[in-house]
């Protein structure tokens, strides 16, 4: 498979991914980031880096994609969560506002793609998350979506993530029990 920046080569439970000469610096990010996030085990496991030939061989992630499981509350707020680790570490992840390929449930959750992400001081993976998922599900009104994500960037705060963490699990919580009635 060709994608934008790098050919996919499945190799049974693995994967190659080969980068295009001219984004040499994007196979340096993303095999950087990948090496980073290990202990996590919210992203492939890496077993190779090649950097002469820009190859990356990872775990083969088999699962399903989040915008299939939007009323699936585990896997909703366990990619709210690795969003807030994301930006904790301060990796921007760039995909976070259309997400659907990036987040894969298998086993677990796990986060895919890397090759775009940046260090910031303050990264908007949860902002964009919750953008990404009140469009999808109408968890907040507009103007209580950019009143919480305004207090979540300025304060960066655990406590303003939990109040996020809190009403997006409420509103999916609410959601499930009306379909079972």
């Amino acid at each position: 498979m060709k994608g934008k920046h790098s050919e996919i080569i499945l190799k049974g439970d693995r994967v190659l991914k080969r980068f295009k000469p001219e984004l040499r610096y994007n196979f340096l990010k993303e095999s950087y980031i990948l090496t980073i996030l290990q202990p996590f085990r919210f992203v492939p496991r890496l077993y190779s880096v090649n950097p002469k030939r820009l190859e990356i061989e990872m775990e083969f992630v088999k699962g399903n994609f989040i915008k299939d499981l939007l009323n699936d509350a585990e896997t909703v707020l366990e990619s709210l969560r690795i969003c807030r680790i994301l930006d904790i570490l301060g990796i921007q992840k760039e995909e976070m506002t259309n997400p659907y390929k990036h987040i894969i449930k298998a086993d677990r959750v796990v986060f895919v793609d890397f090759e775009r992400s940046v260090f910031k001081d303050r990264p908007s993976n949860v902002t964009q998350f919750l953008s990404y998922l009140n469009s999808n599900l109408g968890i907040f009104s507009l103007k209580e979506l950019k009143e919480i994500s305004r207090k979540y960037k300025k304060h960066f705060s655990e406590e303003v993530f939990n109040e996020i963490f809190r009403r997006v699990s409420e509103s999916l919580n609410n959601s499930t029990q009306e379909k079972t009635l």
